[in-house]
């Protein structure tokens, strides 16, 4: 078990350190399951092989199905089979969302069936652009040794793909949404943009409450704070698209709220507490713009 060690020290050397580094939730999933299965392993082997440790920097591990997938889909492992595949389970959960899309357009918008036809068609462009993706890239790592020092190499290849499934592919750049303008009469499409407004700016309210329930955890809010300070909040605009940086985008509205409103809502000791999570969170802003949530 010599080498377990090692690997926790991999663990903790490749945790992000940057606000462009890979994403640390599917990175945490995928270096514990590599521990774990060493682990697993180590236990077993410990009675039959001989102490024979590699030496340092010839280690390597195998990128298995489980772990691609727990990588691209946020730490869901999909389960493969003869008859129920990784990628069967993938198109499967795509067209259940296509469906609550749809039913969700025309509950608003009341579709006809050639429009509902032509959105299923520009969403199975999606649906095909992202399986292509998704196979390309498995083909090129699947079952490949790859140095440790390089995991984070690995991982920023498949983050494209990681956060087109975790923002929704037929989001903003997709072909289902650029179609929908075109698809929609002129009253429907008011009406769904007025819907979706409406759904972000709710979706929005939800994200401001868990940020300053995780702020009231470090200053000790009153209930006239918070509700103060999520006031203040919900006058900033909602992020471009939602996705795992929703509470990095939160904080840093926080942290470009204007001095003199913090002062009026927190105390001296709070306002203290607060200033290295400002500091901190402002590095995040140029990396939001990257990933087009700002």
């Amino acid at each position: 078990m010599t080498y377990i060690p090692k690997l926790f020290a991999l663990f903790i050397r490749a945790l992000p350190r940057r606000p462009s580094a890979a994403l640390p939730a599917a990175l945490v999933a995928f270096l514990l399951l590599a521990w774990s299965t060493a682990a697993a392993r180590a236990d077993d082997d410990d009675d039959d092989e001989p102490a024979n440790p590699q030496p340092a920097g010839q280690q390597a591990f195998v990128l298995v199905p489980e772990t691609f997938d727990q990588w691209v889909f946020g730490g869901v492992v999909m389960h493969g089979g003869p008859n129920n595949n990784a990628a069967n389970q993938m198109d499967q959960r795509c067209q259940s969302l296509l469906d609550m899309r749809i039913d969700a357009i025309d509950r608003v918008c009341t579709l006809s069936v050639a429009q509902q036809k032509k959105l299923r068609l520009a969403a199975s462009g999606d649906i095909k652009r992202f399986s292509d993706q998704y196979d390309q890239l498995k083909q090129k790592y699947l079952n490949t040794k790859q140095d440790p020092n390089n995991i984070n190499q690995v991982f920023v290849a498949l983050q494209p793909l990681q956060q087109a499934w975790q923002t929704g592919i037929f989001g903003d750049q997709s072909l289902f949404k650029k179609v929908i303008a075109n698809t929609l009469q002129p009253q429907q499409l008011d009406d769904y943009q007025h819907e979706e407004t409406a759904r972000n700016n709710s979706r929005y309210l939800a994200k401001i409450k868990l940020a300053v329930i995780s702020l009231d955890n470090l200053l000790g809010l009153t209930d006239t704070q918070r509700q103060e300070l999520e006031k203040l909040l919900a006058e900033t605009p909602p992020p471009k698209k939602f996705g795992q940086y929703d509470y990095y985008y939160v904080i840093t509205q926080v942290a470009r709220l204007p001095e003199e409103k913090l002062k009026s809502i927190l105390d001296a000791r709070q306002l203290k507490l607060i200033q290295p999570i400002i500091q901190r969170n402002k590095g995040f802003e140029q990396m939001l713009k990257q990933q087009g949530v700002m």
